[in-house]
């Protein structure tokens, strides 16, 4: 917790402090490791203060080493928690604190004049000060603890997403969580190593599995805050811009209300347009280079030429399924197998504890519904199979055999569009 003390000399520290005029107490939510600093400021609202209410106290967490904002907030100094403008309030509204406290002392509005981070009313408001805070590091990493925080929430996320793959212990537990709630798991690669170190980290981690994806973006772009058209360019990592182009897509939902989970997050329609964005000079995709990606199901970020242009768009949609001809091998496919296979168990939690005679037609009758609304040409997850009879699914929800009272058994199969990653041009050629 950081104790924010007010001396009655009108002096700021974090620590001990003899019958302080001020004090402050907040504990983040968040862990900001180190180089964190507070920036403290007041403001007179009135020409000449007599309470807490004619203070306004600006508090901002800012990284010390890039100046970066980090929070901020500001309210008088009142710790009501009915007055909408009290600092109080406002820290309770903005939910970035664990704990969040005010202790007004005695000798407030002198010690607070007193200050060097004060403004007069009608000043420039140029003061404040700055308090460089201890190092903010999270407990050791705790396998256990994140697999049942991910799991144990009881609502079911979109997607678990992994921007670093350098923590292997951490990628276990990830991938036991997606494994656990069948979601998809998306991993980003290192933009700063080689193809075949790509190639080679996504064969060792040997996932086998449909749900988890990985991409790889060798590119550079400018820093999201960058002032300069000609400044230092950094790694262009993409799992963001990735992950916030899925959130949009889902979001579109069809009259069904259905999302359009169908539609893969790749190619043309969805490029990347990080400021200058440029391949790195050392990388160079060429058939070799690509047939190695492409076995090692590595989905890359990369400069690609179309009739309208050129773009910077996720090039494959290829998961960690081993199989040749699995629709799983897909990304977009794997996404409506999961989406419809959690729905359908929502629908069955839904409906528990209820007479089996009524759960068996209630549930069926509810999962019938939903499977043909994906089903729907305006929704196109479901098409029709041949290995299904020409039907785009087929399920049955019966009573198990060997507990015919007390449990029931869901087939649910499916025929899932995938999405085309290529295309042969068969062309005749007549000479004479």
């Amino acid at each position: 917790m950081t104790q924010i003390r007010l001396s009655g000399a009108g002096v700021l520290s974090l620590g001990a402090t003899v019958s302080p005029a001020l004090v402050i107490s907040a504990t983040t939510k968040s862990y900001l490791g180190d180089d964190a600093s507070l920036d403290i400021a007041f403001f007179a609202k009135v020409a000449n203060p007599l309470s807490g209410d004619d203070i306004t106290v600006r508090l901002t967490w800012f990284d010390s080493t890039t100046d970066d904002q980090i929070f901020k907030i500001q309210g008088t100094l009142s710790n009501d928690e009915d007055d909408l403008s009290s600092i109080q309030a406002v820290a309770d509204a903005a939910e970035i604190f664990g704990e969040f406290s005010l202790i007004l002392g005695s000798g407030l509005i002198t010690a607070v004049k007193n200050c060097v981070a004060f403004n007069a009313y009608n000043g420039l408001n140029r003061n404040s000060f700055a308090l460089p805070l201890p190092s903010d590091q999270p407990p050791p990493f705790d396998a256990d603890q994140v697999y049942d925080i991910l799991t144990a929430e009881g609502v079911r996320p979109a997607y678990l997403v992994l921007p670093t793959l350098d923590d292997l212990e951490l990628y276990n537990t990830v991938y036991r969580a997606a494994d656990k709630l069948n979601i998809p798991m998306d991993c980003e690669i290192d933009p700063t190593i080689t193809p075949e170190q790509a190639a080679d980290l996504a064969l060792n981690l040997d996932a086998q599995d449909q749900r988890v994806q990985l991409i790889w973006s060798p590119n550079i772009c400018r820093p999201r805050d960058a002032v300069s058209l000609r400044g230092r360019k950094v790694p262009a990592y993409a799992i963001g811009a990735y992950l916030g182009m899925k959130l949009l897509r889902n979001a579109r939902t069809t009259a069904e209300g259905i999302p359009k989970i169908g539609d893969p997050v790749a190619g043309y329609d969805f490029p990347f347009t990080m400021k200058g964005l440029e391949m790195r000079p050392d990388v160079v995709f060429n058939e070799q280079t690509l047939e190695m990606l492409a076995k090692a199901k590595v989905n890359t970020v990369r400069r690609m030429s179309f009739g309208g242009g050129v773009r910077f768009v996720l090039s494959d949609g290829l998961t960690q399924r081993q199989s040749k001809n699995s629709a799983l091998r897909l990304v977009n496919a794997t996404e409506i197998a999961c989406y419809t296979s959690n729905i359908a168990t929502d629908i069955l939690n839904r409906h528990m504890l209820r007479r089996m005679s009524s759960y068996l037609t209630d549930a069926s009758r509810e999962i019938e519904a939903f499977l043909k609304k994906c089903a729907a040409p305006t929704v196109g997850l479901l098409q029709p199979a041949a290995d299904l009879g020409g039907a785009p699914y087929v399920f049955s929800l019966t009573p198990d055999a060997d507990y015919p009272f007390e449990r029931v058994r869901l087939y649910m199969a499916r025929g899932i569009d995938g999405m085309t990653r290529a295309a042969i041009f068969d062309k005749d050629i007549l000479s004479k």
